[in-house]
């Protein structure tokens, strides 16, 4: 075939653009992200099945399992969930589909661009998936964001122990990849960064931005469960669990896979009784027996003293243990002239715990006469 040389001209001409269009596209592409020094080598995290949080599982629903209803949110609800429900403005959030007595979370600014801080979409993973997305049972959480960016997760406020340490952990796993690749895994050489921890609130708020929550390690672990934990001191009678995960670039596959979650208490002392007053008359003699509740977890011991240099001879019927006791002190009037006594109990736990020494002030003030007031009940008929 012959070709005049103006059609050669503009035939080169065509290539020339083809060719500066496609490397213009390339270099406008996020750039991926290159591991270290050893790039080719996979992101999982060879772990164990050995957990660390022992003991009885305070957490409901730990496995993640159930039907995942469309999550509703409290009252006002969010401007990212539905507003069609005149009776729910805001409240329907039919991307949110959640395992019971879980509720989520997501950070919806700065939105400078389409791709920010979007709302993830929450669906329940099953155990058909490959790679193996679900640990145990019949589901896992899996929340994604498709070709954007997220920063949430899910929370569950539970009850505590004031001053006791808990530990709390969670099986997690991720997905990242700019395009999907055989055997649906992630990219080691070109994926969105994306990082998992978890936290605990120990003063029991919902507001995971908060300086209060204590988080765990924060690292990347692709295609294989590995075990993320936390320790904290409770400040209140609750306390709030969080799952994080936030990738950094908006990749095609930004996927979160969260199962097996645990809350422990790992250490606590309580002791149940407060101060103890008495008005005793110098002219009746009486015995008191006042109880006080210890309450340790079963790895720690207690002690019990009476202040030495205290006025009030009493005694304990029990100085020291290994597990719950409850200690009577006890001390008599008889014999004592009219004036105030006091003592205090300390009660001490090895290895300590945040609350302790407890210490218990015992007054008793014993005075020349001691008049007792009636008051008449009268009972409606």
């Amino acid at each position: 075939m012959i070709v005049n040389r103006s059609t050669a001209v503009s035939l080169s001409i065509f290539v020339a653009l083809v060719l500066l269009t496609a490397t213009t596209a390339l270099l406008l592409r996020p750039r991926p992200i290159v591991l270290a020094s050893t790039p080719t080598q996979p992101l999982t995290i060879a772990v164990g099945d050995e957990e660390v949080c022992t003991g009885s599982n305070l957490i409901a629903n730990p496995s993640f399992e159930g039907d995942y209803p469309v999550y509703i949110m409290p009252a006002p609800g969010h401007p990212d969930c539905q507003t069609w429900s005149p009776d729910q403005p805001n409240q329907v959030c039919e991307r949110v589909k959640l395992a019971d007595d879980w509720h989520p979370y997501w950070l919806d600014t700065p939105r400078t661009e389409p791709w920010m801080n979007i709302q993830p979409e929450y669906v329940p993973s099953l155990p058909h998936e490959i790679p193996p997305r679900v640990r145990s049972g019949e589901k896992s959480q899996h929340y994604f964001s498709f070709w954007s960016t997220h920063e949430g997760g899910m929370m569950q406020q539970v009850s505590a122990v004031e001053n006791g340490r808990y530990c709390f952990s969670s099986w997690g796993q991720a997905w990242s990849s700019r395009e999907t690749l055989p055997g649906w895994v992630s990219d080691p050489n070109d994926h969105g960064e994306l990082f998992q921890r978890v936290g605990i609130d120990p003063t029991g708020g919902t507001d995971w931005q908060s300086p209060n929550v204590v988080w765990g390690e924060m690292r990347m672990q692709y295609d294989e469960f590995g075990l993320f934990s936390v320790e904290a001191v409770a400040e209140a009678e609750t306390i709030t669990v969080f799952l994080w995960s936030r990738p950094n670039i908006p990749v095609k596959h930004n996927d979160v896979y969260w199962d097996d979650a645990r809350l422990t208490l790992m250490e606590s002392a309580q002791v149940t009784s407060g101060g103890l007053t008495k008005l005793l008359d110098v002219d009746k003699p009486t015995a008191v027996t006042h109880t006080i509740g210890i309450s340790i977890t079963e790895t720690l011991a207690w002690s019990a003293s009476l202040d030495p240099a205290g006025t009030l001879p009493a005694s304990l019927s029990q100085m020291s243990g290994s597990s719950s006791s409850d200690v009577d002190l006890s001390f008599d009037s008889a014999g004592l002239s009219s004036g105030t006594y006091t003592t205090t109990v300390t009660v001490s736990v090895t290895p300590t715990v945040p609350g302790a020494p407890f210490t218990i002030p015992v007054t008793v003030h014993v005075v020349p006469e001691l008049y007792e007031t009636f008051v008449p009940l009268a009972v409606r008929p």
